[in-house]
């Protein structure tokens, strides 16, 4: 199985822990990633993932994450393809970002886009009909991917 961890996935382990759905997401990615590292799943690592992550000022988080993108078993390419799809979903109201996220999901395979962004998740669930890969909260993945 492939799956899209959306940076926000990433990088989830180093948010505040006092709340349920923090630790609960943050278990799920804990649980893909290392499935992911014992080769039962593979993840997907996109030029957008690693501009994103190379933005972000937190050093500890930036490094971290890009560990784990360094470890991702499926490397996609920028394309013409890609970014016409990227476009065509900017037209439906993802944000540009987001757009090439999902786009580069959709271009690699992968079964899930897992983010834990609220509104692009009720986003991808209005257009669910449109997109080629399921949009889910990490959480929600995670209980699939269980040993």
């Amino acid at each position: 199985m492939k799956i899209y961890l959306d940076l926000c996935c990433y990088k989830r382990p180093f948010d505040d822990h006092s709340r349920s759905r923090v630790r609960r997401e943050a278990a799920a990615v804990a649980r893909i990633i290392e499935r992911a590292e014992k080769g039962e799943l593979r993840l997907i690592r996109s030029p957008a993932l690693l501009f994103e992550n190379s933005a972000n000022p937190e050093e500890d988080r930036r490094r971290a994450a890009a560990a784990w993108l360094d470890g991702a078993a499926l490397d996609i390419r920028l394309t013409d393809t890609v970014i016409e799809r990227a476009r065509a979903l900017a037209s439906l109201g993802f944000g540009e970002l987001d757009s090439f996220h999902l786009a580069f999901a959709e271009a690699a395979g992968a079964r899930y886009f897992a983010t834990c962004d609220d509104g692009l998740l009720r986003l991808g669930r209005r257009h669910e009909r449109t997109l080629h890969v399921s949009i889910a909260n990490p959480s929600e993945i995670g209980m699939e991917v269980e040993p």
